[in-house]
């Protein structure tokens, strides 16, 4: 493998995951046309938001520009390529993960599933398909295979063997919810 995806590879991958509509708008604020994107989450967000997440620090959300920065790995782009505005939306929501305050939803143990799932179906598909440009998709391009003997992970946020807490919001910090569940003991 060389040392990392070219700047055209990086270019082309992003045109595509930008024609996507959900990554028209920014995640967190809908702004449109956003052109940084968080890494761990694989979303993309506008200028100002991309501000914001800097000041929670990298161990929260790694920030890049999709114009700007030519140093991202393979790794890096696979995060971005099977995550999206869509499926993170499809995940917070699922996991009763709804405020809009940035500091509590990426606090919130909703956040370090999601940002732990997607690192690790991002480490399986470098596996996969290595420096494959693009890595195969349904018919509406916003999905990814899983490999041969692989359960997708964000088909499996929607089916019931996902757990999903409709009575306990994931969107509190995991340690809060460790504490309410030891008083309700």
């Amino acid at each position: 493998m060389s040392d990392g995806p070219s700047k055209t590879d990086i270019t082309q991958i992003f045109k595509r995951l930008r024609s996507a509509s959900a990554n028209k708008v920014c995640y967190d604020c809908g702004s449109k046309n956003p052109t940084w994107a968080s890494i761990t989450y694989g979303i993309f967000i506008c200028i100002d938001c991309s501000g914001i997440h800097r000041s929670m620090g990298v161990h929260l959300t790694f920030i890049r520009s999709t114009n700007l920065d030519t140093n991202w790995s393979w790794q890096q782009l696979r995060q971005m390529q099977l995550g999206g505005n869509a499926k993170a939306t499809t995940f917070f929501r699922s996991n009763n993960c709804l405020t809009t305050d940035k500091q509590e939803k990426y606090n919130s143990r909703a956040a370090m599933l999601y940002r732990e799932k997607l690192q690790q179906a991002a480490a399986q598909a470098v596996k996969v398909h290595g420096e494959k440009l693009h890595i195969e998709s349904s018919a509406n391009g916003d999905e990814v295979e899983p490999a041969k003997g692989e359960e997708d992970f964000f088909s499996s946020i929607s089916s019931s063997s996902f757990p999903t807490f409709s009575s306990q919001s994931l969107c509190q910090p995991p340690q809060a919810m460790e504490t309410n569940q030891a008083m309700s003991a």
